[in-house]
């Protein structure tokens, strides 16, 4: 008698549990977003704490609105080619500016191993010689993706916009920059694939969690994950959880796990801003001359080496 009485209690309680679900909203996220910001994933080292003072930044937006971002490296006058949008200061969340989107470790930098950037310099190194192929290039210099759609989603001064299509079965993320879309599948019995099967920008479900959506994400391709790869049969885990917030923003919040490229699991909060648009095309391959005209010189020296004999 025991027995049934704790189970028609239990049943009860599931039967209340499924109600309010059916009858809970489910939020809507539809709509055109923006992170355009002169916050970005990986802090400036320019500014010292997550959230610095109001003089602090004060000074870095006076110094940085409008103006192209200073490139390491970049010989060509690549930034100064570019239509930045940088005419939005720092982030802020919770009422703090915000130096990187990176919250944890706490100097705001992803946290590889020494091994990954050890990989990482050599794959550099190599991208400034190699131009045997368009495959010995960078999968965003081949218009194959890029790290805007994610995950985790990122920003990079320009066509920092994003477009979400909700359906009870699935929801969808396009990013303007690189027209990326990326299909999250929502379900909380659905599978990843097997390990072996990859996929670009990974394979995404989802679940709701009350007004959060969210989002764990595997199965990336080698080339995908952040850092040189290791280990191909290695994989990355990013786990994102998005929430509507007040102002008509939302609320976007990341980790990601990978323990052959990071030291530990790195965490990470965004705001995304609703805008008005629109999303204009991203065509990237069919305006990608730089891909041909540095094959074509590499092709040009090569001849030229050999016209000149040993």
């Amino acid at each position: 008698m025991k027995a049934l009485v704790l189970a028609g209690v239990c049943l009860a309680a599931l039967a209340a549990q499924e109600a309010a679900a059916k009858g809970a909203r489910t939020p809507r996220l539809d709509g055109l977003w923006t992170n355009n910001s002169l916050t970005s994933l990986e802090r400036d080292d320019e500014l010292k704490t997550l959230s610095p003072s109001s003089a602090e930044v004060g000074a870095y937006e006076a110094k940085h609105l409008g103006k192209a971002p200073q490139i390491p490296g970049d010989t060509v006058g690549g930034a100064e080619s570019e239509y930045w949008e940088t005419d939005v200061g720092l982030a802020r969340i919770r009422g703090q500016a915000r130096s990187s989107w990176i919250v944890s470790p706490a100097d705001g930098k992803i946290p590889y191993t020494a091994a990954a950037k050890a990989a990482n310099k050599a794959r550099g190194d190599r991208y400034k010689t190699n131009f045997d192929g368009p495959e010995a290039r960078r999968a965003s210099e081949r218009c194959l993706t890029t790290e805007a759609s994610g995950p985790p989603l990122q920003n990079g001064g320009y066509n920092d916009n994003y477009e979400i299509v909700q359906t009870p079965g699935a929801i969808a993320i396009y990013a303007e920059f690189n027209h990326d879309v990326r299909v999250i599948r929502m379900g909380r019995g659905l599978r990843h694939p097997p390990a072996g099967e990859r996929r670009w920008m990974g394979d995404s479900i989802g679940h709701w969690e009350g007004r959060t959506l969210v989002v764990e994400t595997t199965n990336f391709m080698p080339a995908e994950m952040m850092g040189a790869p290791l280990d191909p049969a290695e994989d990355m885990t990013v786990v994102e959880r998005i929430t509507p917030i007040a102002g008509d923003q939302l609320l976007y919040e990341f980790r990601v796990t990978d323990p052959v490229r990071f030291v530990q699991t790195w965490r990470g909060e965004m705001v995304l801003r609703r805008t008005k648009g629109p999303i204009y095309e991203y065509a990237c391959h069919e305006g990608n001359y730089s891909m041909v005209n540095m094959l074509q010189g590499a092709r040009d020296a090569e001849a030229a080496a050999r016209k000149a004999g040993p």
